[in-house]
């Protein structure tokens, strides 16, 4: 028996996937296949023109390699200006650009997953590119980039940081991280610092003066202790991870319909797996999207929504993005109800998860703006 031939090179990596797929399939699943065949019409003579290669079809995502980084981003472009005529076509892509192993046709290595990871990122019609490919492409000034942020990737030992493409007409897409880039050493050890401070007077001192700072009787002392556990780091498997990615994509388009879309997949999960707490994380934003969307007028869509958000707390096994969304929808719904000091205690948790996720900082300001108005009404 001959043995696999094995080679190691440096290339770049793309990954394609087609949001709305899962639900596309489940809706119409010949349509669903003629969409994939459209794909492969569309995308093949594009990466032919780059001397790409495609290594592998998962479902509806496709992994290819190019000689160079260039040949990989003009051909990311070129793939989203030709499907962009085509409204169920809608893709993401990824590029990252890394060491890879060639087996038998297959092809393997860390920096594959890290393409893999960094697609999800890309708005419906983007392409997100890694650090190393931004580092590639940055002396060209026809490719403008935004950089996102440097999220934790599942599976990925790599700290890798994320941009956009935003030239070429491609869409935006809000910021992951938009801090961590600025930070230099000296100032995440003053931050740190600071921190541990805050958290040592605010469990501490702060609960002495709590009757003239939060005039409010129903504040309780404990809630200021910070939880020992606000999230785990638990993996989905591929398909529920992929079923996510289309709730959340239900929820980007922020409409009634795609809501409905969007509370039946979820539904799905927890019908089979009533122990998640992600699950119950989602359910409750998609219930706080549609009693928004109905402009406020269902305190009982309200109310739902705040027993999914408790129920995925005491389960107690929420992931890190679900977790700091849990915490700052809940302060949200405190602040609608006039409970500010409980709205202050769950943007604290949702800060002490991830302080850099989109809304939490402008929810602080946002709620400390309040806080400081009733200590200057009451001096």
């Amino acid at each position: 028996m001959s043995s696999p031939q094995i080679e190691r090179k440096l290339a770049a990596i793309m990954f394609t996937d087609i949001a709305g797929y899962t639900a596309l399939s489940a809706k119409d699943e010949n349509k669903a296949l003629e969409l994939l065949d459209t794909q492969k019409q569309i995308i093949t003579p594009i990466i032919e023109e780059f001397n790409g290669t495609l290594h592998k079809e998962v479902g509806d995502g496709l992994l290819f390699t190019f000689q160079t980084v260039t040949d990989a981003v003009k051909c990311g472009i070129k793939i989203q200006e030709q499907t962009k005529a085509n409204d169920d076509l809608n893709l993401r892509i990824g590029i990252h650009e890394g060491e890879i192993t060639l087996k038998d046709g297959d092809v393997l290595g860390d920096d594959v997953n890290v393409a893999s990871r960094i697609e999800p990122f890309a708005p419906i019609g983007g392409v997100s590119i890694s650090g190393k490919v931004q580092q590639n492409i940055s002396s060209l000034p026809e490719y403008k980039t935004k950089y996102l942020g440097q999220p934790e990737l599942k599976g990925v030992n790599q700290e890798v940081k994320i941009y956009c493409i935003i030239s070429h007409e491609l869409p935006d897409v809000k910021i992951i991280n938009e801090n961590s880039e600025r930070a230099t050493p000296s100032t995440k050890n003053i931050i740190l610092i600071s921190t541990l401070l805050g958290i040592i007077f605010y469990t501490n001192i702060y609960p002495l003066f709590k009757n003239l700072l939060n005039p409010d009787s129903s504040f309780k002392m404990s809630s200021l202790v910070a939880e020992q556990k606000l999230y785990i780091q638990n993996n989905h498997t591929e398909n529920i991870s992929e079923t996510l990615r289309q709730i959340k994509n239900f929820l980007y388009a922020n409409d009634i319909e795609n809501n409905l879309k969007a509370f039946t997949l979820i539904d799905e999960l927890i019908i089979v797996d009533s122990t998640k707490s992600d699950y119950y994380s989602y359910m409750g934003q998609i219930l706080f999207q549609r009693y928004q969307l109905r402009e406020g007028t269902s305190n009982n869509i309200l109310q739902e929504s705040e027993k999914q958000f408790i129920k995925a707390i005491e389960l107690d096994n929420m992931n890190r993005e679900p977790a700091v969304i849990t915490y700052y929808h809940l302060a949200s719904m405190h602040l609608i109800k006039g409970n500010l000091n409980e709205g202050y205690n769950m943007i604290r948790k949702a800060m002490q998860t991830d302080k850099f996720y989109p809304g939490v900082l402008d929810k602080l300001k946002e709620i400390n703006r309040k806080r400081l108005q009733i200590m200057e009404k009451s001096s």
